[in-house]
């Protein structure tokens, strides 16, 4: 009954209170450090395709910062040139993106493990290389200024906190969203592949299909947070969107564990809020991220989230034998 009882407090009664926490944070928050939980929630979406391409699926990608690129310049473009509202410039970046990520993993994904890696690394120098030169499409080096704020209907967002619900409904729609995918049938196959792929191919999984349609998944998130920021941000450059961020992602994954999309939230508040918190050290940062990560491959290798799960699961088994053993 006990053991019932602390698994009725993680799943329902913890979750409905960090809710409750998340929806009065504008209430008792500045104005500055909404922005920064707001750049925070648009990151956790592109750590969150990382998620899906690396935690589920095992392919390891160095490309999501230029997939976040790619959403956030056609959101301003479907907005700015060929007046689209907000709302759907939105959906439309995001579904862009997914396709253009699923069309780059049939050529991509024909390449096996680490070689993925590597050409993973060449997309983002391409499209990098894209956003500061196709002056037509990105504003090449000067960028897009003025894009319009995000709104719904009539209704404009321009204050924080209307930011804030909006970032924060989208990746809480986002989180469920990768739990189900977890527990489906596609779900399945991309950790089937991830554990083995000869051995996933030979029970009728079509390997190329499946990491395709990861890499579109991962692309589609990408897309919104790239929507997202452009919204928030009012004005893109190609400096945002640059190999070193596609690293941070992948330290965040790897701090809050790869295992669930709650290690991706847990990793992306820890380093977000990190950065504000020790500005003094900013030029030390580097060298704190790669240390860290060192010793916690060492001593936690499935990251913070993964470890907190295995003391937990430690804790109801030593409970469950000392309750046999006391009857």
């Amino acid at each position: 009954m006990k053991q019932l009882n602390y698994k009725f407090v993680i799943k329902y009664i913890l979750p409905g209170l960090f809710l409750a926490f998340c929806l009065a944070i504008p209430g008792f928050t500045s104005g500055y450090m909404l922005r920064v939980l707001n750049i925070a929630l648009i990151t956790y979406l592109c750590v969150l395709s990382l998620y899906v391409i690396l935690g589920m699926c095992g392919q390891n990608s160095f490309a999501q910062a230029g997939l976040w690129g790619v959403g956030a310049y056609m959101a301003a473009n479907f907005v700015m040139k060929m007046g689209a509202p907000p709302l759907a410039a939105l959906l439309l970046s995001s579904l862009g993106t997914a396709v253009f990520a699923f069309v780059l993993g049939f050529a991509f994904f024909r390449l096996r493990q680490y070689y993925f890696t590597f050409a993973s690394v060449g997309l983002m120098a391409i499209l990098n290389g894209l956003f500061m030169n196709w002056n037509e499409v990105t504003g090449g080096a000067l960028g897009i200024t003025n894009i319009p704020s995000f709104s719904i209907g009539g209704a404009i967002i321009k204050s924080e906190p209307g930011n804030f619900y909006v970032i924060f409904f989208i990746c809480l729609a986002a989180f469920f969203l990768m739990k189900v995918l977890f527990n489906s049938a596609l779900g399945r196959s991309f950790m089937a592949i991830r554990d083995n792929e000869i051995a996933a191919n030979c029970l009728g999984v079509n390997s190329l299909l499946t990491k395709s349609i990861a890499f579109g998944i991962s692309g589609a998130l990408c897309g919104a947070a790239g929507a997202l920021y452009a919204f928030l941000a009012g004005y893109l450059s190609y400096q945002t969107f640059t190999f070193q961020q596609s690293t941070m992602y992948l330290i965040m994954i790897m701090l809050g564990g790869t295992m669930s999309p709650s290690g991706a939230l847990i990793g992306t508040l820890i380093i977000s809020l990190l950065q504000e918190w020790v500005r003094p050290l900013q030029n030390y940062m580097q060298f704190i991220y790669g240390a860290g990560i060192m010793i916690l491959m060492i001593v936690q290798p499935e990251g913070i989230f993964g470890g907190g799960k295995a003391i937990y699961d430690k804790y109801l088994k030593h409970s469950k034998t000392a309750r046999t053993e006391a009857d």
